[in-house]
């Protein structure tokens, strides 16, 4: 569940993200309000790389990944662990980001870094948005500055 003062109004989304064992996105499920506007969203990835939403085809993002929900650095959790399992210390990578201002998908180039055990610097360049990400043992994002940090 992410709670946010959105720029509409109060925002409040549950939401559920199931990925394959190798860590890429099988689906996100997403049901709660921003402002006035109800969401409720059912999210696919094929095996093929093919993404629907609400049943609705998003060719835009195809053979992307990742889902990025704009509103949750938890999905950040996704390619950073992949990177980890495969030994990697960075890449260019491009998400299927759910744009919290429209609702809709849409491709996100990003770069990841690895900084120490338990962090990673993170970078949209099409945002000219950058943000050092710290990680817990099992690769959850628990501090995303200045947007986020957990509670507990």
């Amino acid at each position: 569940m992410a709670v946010w003062a959105d720029a509409s109004g109060p925002a409040q989304i549950a939401y559920e993200v199931s990925a394959s064992e190798d860590w890429v996105t099988r689906s996100a499920r997403l049901m709660g309000r921003a402002g006035k506007r109800a969401v409720s969203l059912s999210i696919h990835r094929d095996d093929l790389g093919n993404w629907r939403v609400n049943g609705e085809s998003v060719p835009e993002v195809t053979g992307l990944r990742d889902i990025d929900l704009g509103f949750t650095p938890a999905t950040n959790t996704l390619p950073i662990r992949r990177m980890r399992a495969a030994r990697q210390d960075g890449a260019d990578l491009a998400g299927a980001w759910l744009d919290p201002d429209d609702w809709q998908l849409k491709p996100l180039p990003q770069h990841y870094e690895r900084r120490g055990d338990n962090g990673w610097h993170y970078r949209s360049p099409s945002h000219d948005f950058t943000a050092d990400l710290t990680i817990d043992g099992d690769g959850l994002v628990t501090d995303y500055p200045p947007l986020w940090i957990k509670e507990v």
